[in-house]
């Protein structure tokens, strides 16, 4: 079984992914972890920028037929859609509001710019990060079209784990306790591309700005709602608190640790 997990950029998509993984492993179904010649022998996920029907052919005949699941952030080709569409390949959506999708572009850029690394370094304001925007919530659609693909927003994800596991779970028919999924991520250093986890982060920016956002993407907020009660439950708390994002020895923490799990 191929398991495809799209997200928009910084919309805990490496999380929707990891979790995705971990259901089927609780299940006792071993997931593959892609090589050569798909990936670096030290890769800690099935990432492609760009996944299509060949690629797919190509994947089951190396892993024949084994469970894997594999994650993007590109487009959706019409030959994986069909795919989708007839339940041949299972697939899910991790979506965030564009106001902390910009927050975090701009926080990775300033990271990067620090650690003198190439990701992100071009976002240094609000401004810069629209391009990209407009390109990630084009995509989405496309992905949001079908309705056998499981759509998840980044609070849901983040703030009420276990029932995006549950959903997943549901999504591929299995029988899983989701908080032995949930327990493995106990430990936020297991979560790839972990920030700050901040709820509802949005409130953090000039309203001045926000209103830039909520009417640039008027039609994305009227069809999706992105606050939870759960999240407003943990951005009460959080508010009582500083949270630091995690800086380039954290990622690279996380990275080593994800490689032991491997």
């Amino acid at each position: 079984m191929i398991y495809i997990c799209y997200g928009i950029t910084k919309s805990a998509s490496t999380f929707l992914y990891q979790l995705t993984e971990e259901v089927l492993r609780a299940s006792g179904r071993p997931v593959i972890r892609l090589g050569k010649p798909f990936r670096k022998f030290d890769s800690v996920e099935n990432y492609f920028d760009f996944i299509d029907g060949e690629l797919l052919v190509s994947i089951e005949r190396h892993t024949g037929g084994a469970d894997i699941v594999l994650k993007t952030h590109g487009p959706l080709y019409d030959d994986v859609a069909v795919q989708i569409a007839n339940g041949a390949v299972l697939a899910s959506a991790s979506i965030r509001d564009p106001r902390e999708i910009a927050l975090a572009m701009i926080d990775h850029g300033a990271r990067s710019r620090r650690w003198r690394e190439k990701a992100f370094v071009e976002f240094t304001n609000v401004q810069d990060t629209f391009n990209a925007l407009d390109i990630q919530i084009d995509l989405f659609r496309r992905w949001a079209e079908l309705d056998q693909i499981k759509i998840f927003n980044y609070n849901e994800i983040c703030f009420n784990t276990h029932t995006v596991v549950t959903a997943i779970v549901d999504q591929i028919g299995l029988q899983v306790d989701s908080a032995q999924v949930t327990k493995s991520f106990s430990s936020k250093a297991i979560i790839g591309q972990f920030s700050t986890g901040k709820a509802e982060r949005y409130r953090d920016m000039p309203l001045t700005e926000q209103k830039l956002f909520l009417e640039r993407y008027a039609d994305f907020y009227a069809r999706f709602p992105f606050d939870t009660l759960e999240s407003r439950k943990v951005a009460v708390k959080q508010a009582s608190r500083a949270l630091h994002p995690r800086g380039g020895l954290g990622q690279a923490l996380s990275t080593v640790l994800r490689l032991l799990r491997r």
